[in-house]
């Protein structure tokens, strides 16, 4: 704080700057009342990283000055530098009248704004002790839309579209631009309804200030809201709605806000005020704007003809079913995971929590094994976190019997809700917030701030899949997921799920690839992240179906299942398209015909015969339509699903891991043709395979992978024997 309502900027080697007093004065006379005065060095202005940081305060209130002084003399810049840190940062500027008394520079004269002045906009400066410099854009806005004050023609349709054939300044984006001034949708209502309810056009020609979003909600006297789209479109078609304001939410590729209104002859048009107005086409594919409309958690002011902004009679929300992890419990809405045993700390957090109306966790904190990057949670509770908050994305609170970091970094930094965890502070135990918006922790004497500030520092709930979808993806081992596809086939196996499917691993993926809290890296690089594993296996499955139903006249040839019991033997090339039930039977381990096979073979020795016959099928692909990349997403699923995580003993190899990363070290050979393929390390990262596991690599090698080059042989053959030879951790 550099004096009320001011603030000075401190970045990286500028701790002893500071401005003379002529910069004090000048903020102090150009910040407008109830904004603030930010004072900045000019050579802080080439950081994107600090105009980012003031292009979000202008478009969360608006109501800010810049007061830009010179790094080596600490006083005021002249006209024509301040004119240069405006251009980067589109935000309004404090200038001295003393840099305009030499005279006003061609172009200038209608965005110099005298102190204290009422003056219309587009007015010839005159001399004043200080001005706001208003961005161009900004000052073009004011421009436009004192147009909508003649008085020849009433607030209509007609008037907007003549309006918007012409419209204002973009608020993003480009040289010329103003910084989160909302004030072209402003003027969007203003030809359609008149005055705002709130806001008359008189008051917002003279506003020195872009309108944003918070004022602009003001003006309307109305917040918004998500609702359904169905529900918006029912209010336009009874004749209760003739316009809604959209925002999109902060997720969506097409950000920012627009208008849908209806004309005389019911037509639904797009109108923002920066360009012409066009037909609605309900239609994301072919208009991003029809996607914000679709997107769960866009939000809404519905106007009715009048003018009016009003509440929709909305459908009742549904009743949060939580779908609770194998290893936890329900209590209220909150989910108990943990110990279930006798705790002061829990049953004190339960007082409040019970009190809490959203649903929530509460995790009673067991340790897992010593860690160079943090204190650690034990496995079993660390998986079944990760799964209840994958599988309930409603769920933003996760509260902790005792602070621990692979619980924060799960909680906030991979799934984006935010923890509360008891801390000491000196003699006087304290709870620590951290949350996806805050790289920091925040620290309160009590729960019940602590719980409100947890709930403002998450990220926004994430879409949820379909129920269907999410039935299938949540299914707790893969011989359950077998049986709720052939249940419901008819309803999954079609492009739109398998599209779902797609769509929800690329959002995991991209989540992966954000960065941590901390800055240190992305998430992935976290030892504690958890790559979302069954996924790609789940879409795999939809689409080997679809395919399977594109070919209803297949080549012949034996079924797509181990036909040799013997591992050593080779086996016939694939001549039919590969469906669902090859990589089930590699998931499941399905079990084999022994009159068939002529000889009973050992559950083990059944999923490496499953294993053989996926490998064959991506080497056939042309046939099968299995790619070696399906083989990959599907050998990564093995014994991934909850129930089947849950079962495994302590310290129990993870051999489906290994086979994995065999896989994935053939994918990237292939991938490069062997040169330079970092396969090595891929195998070491996972526990060594037994030796039953590295008698059927090596006959895999024999009789089923065909490389294509010879860099590529060599590369094979090399992590073959590596393979062979590697010492057996497992004891098998």
């Amino acid at each position: 704080m550099a004096g009320p309502g001011m603030f000075l900027y401190q970045g990286a080697g500028s701790d002893s700057m500071q401005p003379n007093a002529q910069v004090y004065d000048l903020a102090a006379r150009t910040m407008v009342v109830d904004g603030v005065a930010l004072l900045v060095p000019d050579s802080a202005f080439k950081s994107p990283t600090l105009r980012a940081y003031l292009r979000d305060l202008v478009a969360g209130d608006g109501r800010l000055v810049v007061v830009p002084f010179g790094q080596e003399d600490s006083g005021l810049l002249p006209l024509e530098s301040a004119v240069r840190a405006q251009d980067m940062v589109g935000i309004v500027i404090g200038v001295p009248g003393s840099a305009v008394q030499g005279g006003v520079p061609t172009g200038l004269g209608a965005r110099l704004v005298p102190v204290e002045s009422t003056a219309e906009l587009g007015t010839p400066a005159r001399s004043a002790a200080a001005y706001r410099l208003l961005p161009e854009a900004l000052a073009a806005n004011r421009r436009k839309l004192a147009e909508l004050a003649r008085p020849d023609q009433q607030p209509s349709v007609a008037k907007l579209v003549s309006y918007s054939a012409t419209g204002g300044s973009r608020t993003a984006g480009g040289d010329d631009f103003a910084a989160g001034d909302l004030s072209p949708l402003a003027g969007v209502y203003h030809a359609r309804f008149g005055d705002l309810p709130n806001l008359p056009l008189a008051q917002l020609l003279v506003s020195t200030s872009p309108l944003s979003r918070p004022h602009l909600t003001d003006a309307l006297g109305l917040h918004s809201m998500p609702m359904p789209l169905a529900n918006v479109l029912r209010e336009f078609e009874s004749g209760r709605a003739a316009a809604a304001l959209v925002h999109a939410p902060s997720d969506s590729p097409t950000p920012g806000s627009f208008w849908v209104v209806k004309d005389d002859a019911g037509q639904l048009l797009w109108a923002s005020g920066t360009e012409p107005v066009a037909p609605v086409v309900l239609d994301g594919a072919v208009d991003p704007r029809a996607a914000v409309l679709e997107h769960p958690y866009s939000e809404f002011v519905v106007v009715a003809p009048d003018g009016s902004p009003y509440r929709p009679e909305l459908p009742a929300e549904p009743t949060w079913t939580p779908r609770v992890s194998a290893n936890a419990r329900r209590r209220g809405n909150t989910i108990l995971l943990g110990p279930d045993g006798p705790s002061a700390v829990s049953e004190e957090i339960m007082a409040v929590l019970e009190r809490y109306d959203g649903p929530s966790i509460l995790v009673n904190v067991r340790r897992g094994a010593r860690s160079g990057h943090g204190s650690t949670l034990d496995k079993l509770i660390a998986e079944s976190l990760h799964h209840i908050l994958a599988k309930n994305p409603a769920i933003t609170l996760v509260v902790a019997t005792e602070s621990n970091d692979e619980l924060k970094f799960i909680v906030a930094d991979q799934h984006g809700r935010s923890s509360v965890q008891p801390t000491m502070k000196g003699f006087e135990r304290v709870w620590d917030v951290q949350g996806a918006r805050s790289p920091h922790g925040e620290t309160f004497s009590s729960l019940t701030p602590a719980f409100g500030r947890a709930l403002a520092l998450a990220d926004p709930p994430k879409a949820v899949p379909s129920e269907l979808v999410a039935n299938l993806i949540t299914q707790p081992t893969w011989v359950a997921a077998e049986e709720y596809l052939k249940q419901f086939s008819a309803e999954l196996v079609n492009r739109q799920v398998a599209g779902e499917l797609t769509g929800l691993e690329s959002a995991s993926v991209a989540n992966g690839e954000r960065p941590s809290r901390s800055g240190n890296g992305k998430i992935k690089d976290s030892p504690f992240y958890r790559p979302d594993r069954t996924l790609p296996a789940f879409r795999v499955l939809i689409e080997q179906e679809l395919r399977a139903q594109g070919d209803p006249k297949p080549d012949g040839g034996p079924p797509l299942e181990p036909q040799h019991a013997r591992i050593t033997e080779p086996i016939e090339p694939h001549t039919r398209t590969a469906d669902s039930s090859l990589s089930l039977g590699y998931l499941t381990a399905r079990g084999l015909d022994a009159a068939h096979l002529g000889e009973e073979v050992g559950d083990y020795m059944v999923g490496l015969l499953w294993l053989r016959e996926l490998m064959r099928a991506a080497t056939d692909v042309d046939k099968t339509k299995f790619s070696l990349a399906d083989a990959r997403a599907v050998v990564g699923a093995k014994g991934e699903l909850e129930e089947e995580r849950a079962a495994r003993r302590p310290h129990q190899p993870e051999i489906f891991r290994a086979h994995a990363a065999v896989v994935e070290a053939i994918a990237r050979i292939v991938a490069v043709g062997g040169v330079d393929a970092n396969w090595r390390e891929l195998i070491k990262a996972a526990d060594c395979l037994t030796g039953t596991d590295r008698l059927a690599w090596h006959f895999i090698f024999r009789h089923v992978i065909t490389p294509s080059s010879e860099s590529e042989r060599a590369a094979i053959k090399r992590m073959q024997e590596y393979l062979v030879t590697c010492h057996d951790k497992a004891g098998v």
